[in-house]
């Protein structure tokens, strides 16, 4: 049997999730045509940029602790709009000993407010970066992307690109790189790298590493790619009084009261939630929708995209106290900015989902009135 010229894979039929699959409809078209014969594999990352993996998470995982040594460089790329969802305590730990490359993509997505040296001033506290440096980029306007390049091309050996699915890893390549882009499996593994050059560099980007601790990992692809930030995320103002909830999307709901010595005061919290554009909010006292919100699915609560059994979701609800200068980051979802408080959010979600506190990177632009009942 023929073999795949992308990959080098024996061409075969039956098996899917195999190397050197291909339909046997479209192989007989295809060479009826006269046309080059590629795996399916090879033909979506040829024309569409996109890796299908025959790899599981744990076997990706251990691939990489397998081999990262072997790599002159790392180049970590990760999402700043989802900072905690995508940038990996468990990934990170494995880099303690390496060159590594950070890439902050997606700079686009931020607020026009925050500046490229403000989040990197952020980032620098996270990142445990003494001897490497962080790029700040966004493809979508080019941002970074010749400076990062130009330090790429300063380097000569080969490189390994990590990053978790949906950060930009491919985007970042493409604009980096002018090199068309193979796939050479890892000598013992079923993984594959899709290789490019950049001068005296070879990038080797691996598939983007699953993760199922963020709200977007609970859709599918496509409902996914509906509601990524793809430009400058929405915010809205809200001041909720005790008795209402705030659902974020149809998955996330939010109750917010004062904390601390403001809570015997009639002052309401104030507070900010940055999404991307897609990602609805709704504020409600309504007991009936409260009981029914599941209705509201893929229309006035976006995500879900559509119809989803909630009776198969395990969800969790926890109470978190955050101050002014602090913020509640949702993983895969949202983040929010505390403007009046502290504030106790009681916050309902599935038990996959992470959240955390952590120092603002929206600092206030004004000061609210403590004492005002506005």
């Amino acid at each position: 049997m023929a073999k795949c010229p992308g990959c080098g894979a024996e061409i075969q039929f039956d098996h899917p999730g195999k190397p050197g699959f291909i339909p046997y409809e479209v192989y007989t078209k295809r060479y009826e045509e006269g046309k080059e014969i590629l795996c399916q594999r090879c033909f979506k990352l040829k024309h569409y940029g996109m890796l299908i993996s025959e790899a599981d998470e744990e076997e990706i995982m251990e691939f990489i602790m397998k081999v990262i040594k072997k790599f002159k460089y790392i180049i970590y790329i990760f999402d700043v709009f989802d900072f905690e969802g995508t940038y990996r305590p468990e990934i990170v730990e494995l880099l303690s000993d390496a060159n590594v490359v950070y890439v902050a993509n997606k700079f686009d997505t931020l607020p026009k407010t925050v500046s490229g040296s403000q989040l990197k001033e952020w980032l620098k506290k996270r990142i445990p970066a003494k001897n490497s440096e962080i790029f700040i980029t966004s493809t979508k306007n080019g941002f970074g992307i010749s400076k990062l390049r130009k330090e790429l091309e300063t380097l000569k050996g080969s490189a390994l690109v990590l990053g978790v699915t949906n950060v930009g890893k491919s985007s970042i390549l493409k604009a980096i790189t002018d090199s068309t882009a193979t796939v050479s499996p890892y000598p013992g593994t079923t993984i594959g790298l899709i290789e490019h050059k950049l001068g005296g560099l070879k990038l080797f980007d691996s598939p983007g590493i699953v993760v199922n601790d963020r709200m977007i990992d609970l859709f599918d692809p496509e409902c996914q790619s509906k509601i990524l930030a793809k430009g400058e995320v929405t915010r809205k103002t809200f001041k909720p009084f005790p008795e209402e909830t705030i659902f974020v999307g149809g998955l996330c709901q939010l109750k917010a009261v004062m904390s601390g010595n403001q809570q015997e005061t009639k002052l309401r919290p104030i507070f900010q939630i940055f999404a991307p554009e897609n990602v609805t909010f709704h504020k409600t006292k309504n007991q009936n929708f409260l009981s029914n919100y599941s209705k509201h699915f893929g229309k006035l609560l976006l995500p879900p995209c559509g119809k989803m059994d909630v009776e198969e979701i395990t969800f969790k609800e926890e109470k978190l106290v955050v101050d002014v200068n602090q913020e509640l980051s949702i993983s895969g979802l949202c983040w929010i900015n505390v403007k009046r408080g502290p504030v106790e959010f009681t916050v309902r979600l599935p038990e996959s989902v992470r959240i955390y506190v952590r120092e603002a990177l929206m600092k206030p632009q004004r000061k609210f009135n403590q004492n005002s009942q506005n």
